[in-house]
């Protein structure tokens, strides 16, 4: 456990996983002060600035792959400061960050959520990066506050979220941009100000850009900040209607996430909403179902169908031009089953919706994640794991399996 000295000002960069005990005087990491006697445990898949707001003694604990690295003068962390100032002193209301995967967005936001709140304001995180999610789980997009500064933005607390249903933004940009501005709309009730939304990574295509663009033209915030040197210059036509834009350069020395350390990251935040979460039943008479065509459709009786199917079939229903069908199904004619006027078959083994990824929406019209345990079609029941446990208004079901280990599969509902 090496013992770090720092003069007033002098800065480190320190890569996880670490822990560290501030010995004596103060430490700044990104906006939160930390002082003799309190120490902060950095993720393996994180890295921090420590700046030293006076002379400090750090005990540092490292282990695995731990870094200690001084901060060139070239690193954009002074110019993020000095930004973030410049923000924190004007009256802006709304803060869109966008920029690269791994260009150091969220630690921005982190940065200045904490300064703006050691200012007196009341400010709002909208957590908008579905793939990976720091506020709610992955798929969502969350609104969260705190009444303390944090070390990083999963600590604030969730306040709304809205489901979008998919790691992957591609599919739908549409829905996520108007699920930003629901959440807009309701930070601006809650008189939370200013508001930083925080975007995916998605910006290396023209469909990204147009997609961040989107964003911007709905939400019309006071503030865009860019990170990433790929999309220098290409937000400066925003200053034309009165927004700030600041760029910010990427970081010559920083910590990139591989697949699988984000896939990771993503079982941990799944098991953090549903591991322990207790058993609901829901009548399928009583919600609206989304995203699930099977339970979506108008039932078919299955004595009609039965005799050109081997096997048990526990349900049918029928949607424009395709028969669903759940059960313990070997073979079908589908000969006869398009005499009977079905073009389309598609069969649901019994057991198939185990693990499916899912939400269910409250009064207020706020979704909380599930998970799909099973369907019970004789009692007209689902039931899902969920720590919500109040009145449901919709069931809505994703393209994602969770397995065992909580991580993802996608599957054809």
């Amino acid at each position: 456990m090496p013992l770090v000295k720092l003069t007033k000002g002098e800065l480190l960069k320190v890569f996880g996983p670490m822990a560290i005990l501030v010995k004596s005087g103060c430490v700044d990491i990104y906006g939160k002060e930390l002082c003799a006697g309190e120490k902060a445990v950095i993720h393996k898949a994180r890295n921090y600035i420590v700046e030293a707001t006076g002379d400090a003694e750090i005990d540092v604990t490292m282990v695995n792959n731990s870094q200690i690295q001084s901060v060139e003068e070239t690193d954009p962390y002074r110019k993020k400061r000095e930004i973030i100032l410049k923000i924190a002193q004007s009256t802006s209301r709304r803060v869109v960050v966008v920029g690269c995967v791994d260009c150091g967005k969220t630690s921005f936001v982190t940065m200045l959520f904490n300064v703006l709140l050691r200012s007196g304001r009341k400010p709002g995180v909208i957590d908008g990066d579905v793939g990976q999610a720091d506020i709610g789980p992955p798929g969502y997009i969350t609104l969260g506050t705190s009444e303390e500064t944090v070390l990083w933005i999963s600590e604030l607390k969730s306040l709304s979220m809205r489901f979008i249903g998919d790691i992957k933004p591609q599919y739908y940009a549409q829905s996520i941009t108007s699920k930003l501005k629901e959440l807009a709309e309701l930070a601006e009730d809650l008189h939370l100000s200013p508001l930083i939304v925080d975007t995916d990574g998605w910006v290396r295509d023209e469909p990204g850009l147009l997609h961040k663009y989107c964003i911007v033209n709905e939400l019309k915030p006071d503030v865009v900040v860019v990170l990433g040197d790929e999309l220098k210059g290409l937000f400066e036509k925003y200053r034309r209607l009165g927004i700030d834009v600041y760029e910010i350069e990427t970081p010559a020395s920083r910590k990139t996430r591989s697949r699988e350390e984000r896939r990771q990251l993503r079982s941990i935040r799944y098991r953090e909403f549903l591991e322990k979460a207790p058993l609901l039943r829901l009548k399928l008479d009583g919600v609206l179902v989304d995203g699930f065509p099977l339970l979506q459709g108008k039932e078919v009786n299955v004595s009609t169908i039965s005799n050109f199917i081997e096997g048990r079939v526990e349900y049918a229903s029928l949607f424009p031009g395709v028969l669903y069908i759940y059960g313990n199904v070997k073979s079908y004619s589908s000969e006869e089953l398009k005499k009977l006027g079905f073009e389309k078959v598609k069969v649901y083994m019994s057991g198939f919706e185990r693990g499916i990824y899912c939400s269910v929406t409250d009064d207020s019209g706020n979704d909380h994640p599930c998970i799909i345990e099973k369907i019970d079609f004789e009692k007209g029941e689902v039931l899902v794991r969920t720590m919500y446990t109040s009145t449901v208004r919709f069931l809505k079901v994703s393209r994602i399996r969770l397995r065992e280990d909580y991580t993802e599969e996608y599957i054809e509902v």
